[in-house]
């Protein structure tokens, strides 16, 4: 009995809970009932999602329309809290439907006092208050009394352009953003659907507040555009969108990789919609998704998608270890290496030059795959077979160039943005991490785990993916078994005592590995 109760609190302290505070959609399109079942899309076993419920409002609603609605009293609100606060304190706050001034007045005093106990608590506004049928449910202080006293509160606010507009009195979405980025707003995502076009393009504005960005603190914005969906089968679209965003913010994702993956989830939903006559039907909810035709395309004006590809690579990559020196890499060459990266580190242009010349002497038979690291300028002039680089070099690096003399290129990358971002070169590999803690790189809040790596490959099973970050022999099975088939490693190789023999164990656990697949 006792080892059955430590099980269930062990359990319990592993299960994130989010709640949503929203209106209750009688025909579960929209509302609290959709939140429901996007959060337990995103809930797996070994990494429970568990979403509790604070009703502001009854509709009687359809999938194309809004027939009534009853407003829940702040008395009634107030005491869901209470309940809720004595076993379920929120990791995550998804905010839909408010009906009201009190109750935003309400929802104000709330989120101050959970946040003096819980600094990390993150707030996310969805801000319904007339449905996509034009019906319109909240009273018309409501805006007002949002931007006097609920918006310096939130983390993350999610409102489509119209919900903009009436929000800042502005018909300009960027402008409308700076005003709620002056109300002390962290970040805003302008969601498209309302623009009359043939593809769907959604905004997200990040400021340098916003602590749950993979990014340094700076305002920036990232865009993403999918091919609209040419059916009416998307009740609930909005709410659905703010509540992936929700579960993947909870699982620990950062806030540019949470909104590729909402936008991915739409897309799968609205593809693979639940229809319910001729004419109507709402969004399906199909788990993770897990597909790449429903990856968005990502806008930047930083960076110019690659035509061609980069040549493909000459064999598998395997065991790729990366060394710090010529001499390193001579040991790991006589361990067996076959892939291999040299990062040196080393500023002195005339040593580089000399260490990055011998080095690819040395890689000249046909097995050896050789990537030199950063240096793209000697690696294209001393005539290297690849290059690796990081995501702030790729903006400053003749890809042309390195593309037409027929190198090879790794880019590095941290998450689904990055990957996304990074595929765009259509480059030889990629790679992803850090997967574990690393002494060699400082990585914060973005360390991948195993259940981050997991989701990659389905999603971006065209180009080679290679693993990276404190893999070493104990754990490199339990990477594999992600799908990922390409290791990077550091510290295992240069601190193997009997580098052959640790080579010939990891290229063991890659083979057994592939076979299983």
């Amino acid at each position: 009995m006792i080892q059955a109760t430590h099980a269930a609190n062990q359990a319990t302290m592993q299960t994130t809970i989010l709640w949503s505070i929203a209106g209750s959609d009688n025909s579960a399109g929209a509302g609290i009932q959709a939140d429901l079942k996007t959060i337990q899309s995103f809930s797996k076993p070994e990494q429970p999602l568990h979403l509790c419920t604070l009703v502001t409002a009854i509709t009687a609603q359809h999938s194309s329309g809004v027939d009534a609605c009853m407003t829940v009293s702040v008395d009634l609100l107030q005491q869901q809290a209470i309940a809720l606060l004595k076993d379920a304190k929120p990791s995550v706050i998804k905010i839909g439907l408010l009906v009201n001034s009190a109750q935003v007045l309400w929802l104000t005093d709330l989120v101050r006092q959970l946040r003096q106990q819980q600094p990390d608590l993150l707030v996310i506004y969805d801000p319904v208050a007339i449905s996509s049928s034009g019906s319109t449910m909240a009273e018309p202080d409501l805006y007002q009394a949002v931007m006097q006293h609920l918006l310096p509160q939130l983390d993350l606010l999610t409102p489509n352009l119209p919900e903009l507009e009436a929000l800042t009195q502005s018909s300009d979405p960027e402008l409308a953003v700076q005003l709620l980025f002056k109300a002390d707003v962290k970040a805003v995502l302008v969601k498209g659907g309302h623009a009359e076009t043939t593809v769907c393009t959604d905004q997200l504005f990040i400021s340098a507040d916003f602590r749950y960005c993979g990014y340094p603190a700076y305002t920036h914005q990232i865009r993403l555009r999918s091919p609209r969906q040419q059916h009416a089968f998307n009740h609930g679209t909005g709410c659905c969108f703010s509540s992936a965003l929700a579960a993947a913010l909870a699982l620990g994702y950062a806030l540019e990789d949470a909104f590729v993956v909402a936008k991915t989830y739409i897309n799968q939903g609205l593809s693979q919609p639940v229809v319910l006559t001729e004419h109507t039907g709402t969004l399906g909810h199909h788990g993770f998704p897990a597909k790449p035709e429903f990856l968005p395309e990502l806008l930047t004006e930083h960076l110019q998608p690659q035509t061609q590809a980069f040549a493909p690579l000459k064999a598998a990559l395997g065991l790729y270890v990366i060394v710090p020196s010529v001499t390193e890499l001579q040991r790991a060459l006589a361990a067996g290496v076959k892939t291999l990266q040299l990062r040196i580190k080393n500023t002195d242009q005339q040593l580089l030059r000399q260490q990055i010349k011998e080095a690819i002497q040395l890689c000249q038979h046909p097995d050896i795959q050789l990537f030199i690291n950063d240096h793209w300028q000697l690696a294209l002039e001393l005539g290297a077979y690849g290059v690796h680089l990081g995501q702030e070099d790729i903006d400053q690096a003749n890809l042309a160039a390195l593309q037409q003399a027929g190198l090879r290129l790794g880019v590095s990358s941290h998450g689904f943005y990055k990957l996304l971002r990074a595929q765009q070169l259509k480059p030889s590999y990629l790679a992803i991490g850090a997967v574990f803690a690393t002494q060699t790189k400082e990585m914060g809040g973005k360390l991948q785990g195993l259940q981050k790596l997991y989701r990659y490959p389905a999603l971006f099973p065209k180009i080679p993916l290679v693993a990276i970050g404190g893999i070493n022999a104990t754990n490199a099975k339990a990477v594999l078994a992600t799908g990922i088939r390409h290791l990077a490693v550091v510290q295992g190789f240069a601190q193997a005592t009997d580098p052959k023999l640790w080579v010939q164990q990891m290229q063991q656990l890659i083979s057994e590995a592939l076979h299983a697949h």
